[in-house]
């Protein structure tokens, strides 16, 4: 009677077991699998993996594609745009170092023109914005963003990072009024510019990543002096429509002026 007891007991401690390693694989699903792929690719390689549901969008290339769990099939991919070859040849290599620092060059010289003909003071975002935003921008220091006019922007709105640089003094003051502060589209916009600089490691890592190329219309008013259009620069798609869609959550929850 005792040897039965035991036995059953430890065909019940089999099966338990056996149910829980079920539940355990049946826990892993496509798109924790493909997560898990992606995380990996950028640990080791350092460049942008995504998880997408079904196939890839096109301009990305599938690093695997999990169909094996009961569900959606998902897919981890990769952007073709930020991919580096194995291997370079010394003359290829050099190429891409010159074209690096000549857009950081570029860059550093419009903001020069920028910074030369801002107007007035300073601004910071007043503390009732702050503290509607920090509960969406909890990734980098709100207090630390700058606000300022410049004479070089002939319209619009331009990050570099922490610095946010308009065209219009009476939108800076808007945003800055301490008062009655207003939160629009275009500030959201911007916050996330400056929140992507900061995920990316620094103005350096974020021009190179993210910004394509300075066009010749913008070098040309450089040279000469002429006021810019912001919507000149080109940003890469991405990045932009990162941007309007981090914008559009926030302004859905706050309510904010869709300028």
């Amino acid at each position: 009677m005792q040897c039965r007891q035991i036995a059953l007991f430890c065909l019940g401690l089999y099966v338990l077991s056996y149910s829980h390693a079920d539940t355990y694989s049946e826990r892993r699903s496509n798109r924790q699998m493909a997560v898990t792929v992606c995380n990996d690719y950028r640990e080791t390689n350092r460049l942008p993996c995504f998880v997408s549901r079904g196939d890839c969008p096109r301009g990305f290339e599938v690093l695997q594609r999990f169909t094996g769990s009961p569900g959606t099939a998902f897919s981890a991919c990769r952007d073709l745009r930020h991919e580096r070859p194995a291997v370079l040849n010394r003359s290829s290599a050099n190429l891409a170092s010159a074209k690096r620092q000549q857009l950081l060059e570029h860059f550093n010289k419009l903001i020069a023109a920028i910074e030369k003909q801002r107007i007035g003071e300073t601004h910071r975002l007043p503390k009732a914005s702050l503290e509607k935003l920090s509960i969406f921008f909890s990734g980098f220091d709100l207090d630390s963003i700058e606000l300022g006019q410049s004479k070089a922007l002939s319209k619009g709105c331009f990050t570099d990072c922490q610095r946010i640089f308009c065209a219009s003094g009476s939108q800076i003051n808007a945003w800055t009024d301490p008062q009655t502060p207003t939160l629009s589209m275009k500030l959201l916009h911007q916050l996330a510019h400056a929140e992507r600089c900061e995920i990316q490691g620094g103005r350096e890592r974020f021009v190179l990543s993210w910004i394509r190329h300075l066009p010749d219309e913008v070098l040309t008013s450089l040279e000469r002096g002429d006021p810019i259009d912001t919507d000149q620069i080109h940003f890469a798609m991405y990045m932009e429509n990162h941007a309007k869609n981090r914008a559009e959550s926030v302004c859905r929850r706050l309510r904010c002026l869709r300028d």
